[in-house]
């Protein structure tokens, strides 16, 4: 009886090893669309205003129509997206600095208590998506390049998760009825050392766009 047990609990667990060996075609599957907000090589930019405080310059940036723009349809056979469990999409961006001054001004610039905030729309006729919101908090260091420009040092991937009745719907504009509008607000806020930009500088905050991907889950 022992053995009998001991075989069956070994059964079990080969078809347990093989269900997940199938890299999630039984228990789960998913796919892959290709820059589905058509966000690559695009800008969002927005002017800061500058708060000198002591030591500390505060930088805020806010612009609600940062990036405007007509998105063909995707073409796909079908609806390959019916009775989906939700959608990720992950955007890669990089954000750029411009900085008028009368002062010299340094070759590093570390900001601190960075939020960055871009909120993509998209919209067919009557119908506007559920907004789709990038989000960063953290530390930024920008390097000078040599047009006098600011460049952070490292991408940032960013990433929203959409429900199956968001991502539905947003999936239903992208595929299918004729070309979107897709819209992007940029907010920004961050403090940085005051001598790195002085009181008076103008200050230009830019996100720009690399390669995306939305996956699709069921």
């Amino acid at each position: 009886m022992r053995r009998m047990h001991h075989c069956a609990m070994l059964a079990t667990i080969a078809v347990l090893s093989t269900l997940a060996g199938c890299g999630g075609v039984v228990l789960s599957t998913s796919k892959q669309m290709l820059n589905p907000l058509g966000l690559q090589g695009r800008s969002a930019s927005a002017d800061a205003v500058l708060t000198v405080s002591g030591l500390t310059t505060r930088i805020t940036a806010d612009r609600q129509n940062a990036l405007q723009f007509t998105l063909s349809d995707q073409t796909v056979s079908g609806n390959p997206y019916e009775g989906m469990s939700q959608m990720e999409i992950t955007q890669r961006a990089v954000v750029l600095m411009s900085v008028a001054s009368s002062g010299s001004l340094p070759s590093t610039i570390t900001l601190r208590d960075v939020n960055l905030n871009a909120v993509v729309h998209v919209s067919e006729g009557t119908r506007t998506s559920t907004p789709v919101q990038f989000r960063y908090a953290g530390f930024l260091t920008l390097d000078r390049q040599p047009d006098g420009s600011y460049k952070a040092r490292e991408p940032l991937v960013l990433s929203h998760t959409l429900d199956r009745f968001e991502g539905s719907a947003l999936i239903a504009m992208l595929i299918s009825g004729g070309a979107n509008t897709v819209t992007c607000g940029l907010t920004f806020t961050a403090d940085t050392s005051s001598p790195n930009i002085p009181e008076g500088s103008a200050v230009r905050v830019t996100l720009q766009f690399d390669a995306g991907n939305a996956t699709v889950r069921w």
